[in-house]
């Protein structure tokens, strides 16, 4: 996590105003809780981006469970819930609400920086599932830790973290996060 801290550090400046999107599970548990490690080094903004999927009974309290940890460490949280999806193809779908989601604060908070918890299992994975559907070769490089936006910068903190490592942070501070059990199921690629 090393790694991960100094990237943050030379991203951002103080009074930089960062949307982190986090779910509450251990990936973006570990990127908030490093952020707060950052802000109390120097004075930046987060506002916690958190999506309620609305397709499972646990959504509601990971909601609750998210906003408390922001209540009590100072940081604004802002939530959205996706009351219904029009599509068969939901992970696209909720893909792009949540990115609308996180366009909306970018502007609303006059943001520089989108974060999000994707990390180096995620990046193996992609190359992988890209290289079994087939891809261009700018496709089988999987997804970049800073990407330019119109007007915003989406960055990916934990690109050289492992999931191994990201639950050893957790264990190791006393993170608290919340294990979605329909991420086990093999029903998805």
């Amino acid at each position: 996590m090393k790694k991960t801290r100094q990237f943050l550090k030379e991203q951002t400046n103080k009074n930089d105003i960062l949307v982190v999107g986090v779910s509450g599970g251990p990936d973006s548990m570990a990127l908030l809780s490093l952020l707060c490690n950052l802000k109390k080094e120097m004075p930046i903004q987060i506002i916690c981006a958190h999506i309620n999927h609305n397709i499972r009974k646990e959504s509601e309290a990971e909601e609750l469970f998210v906003a408390d940890f922001c209540k009590r460490n100072g940081i604004i949280f802002e939530a959205m819930k996706i009351q219904t999806y029009s599509t068969d193809n939901f992970h696209n779908e909720a893909r792009i609400k949540r990115y609308q989601f996180f366009e909306q604060l970018i502007k609303k908070y006059n943001a520089k920086y989108l974060l999000t918890a994707h990390h180096a299992d995620d990046l193996m994975e992609t190359i992988l599932m890209r290289i079994v559907r087939g891809s261009t070769l700018k496709g089988y490089s999987g997804f970049q830790e800073c990407v330019k936006r119109d007007t915003y910068v989406i960055l990916r903190p934990l690109i050289h973290a492992t999931k191994e490592e990201i639950y050893e942070y957790l264990s190791k501070n006393g993170i608290s996060y919340i294990e979605d059990q329909s991420n086990l199921k093999d029903g998805y690629t």
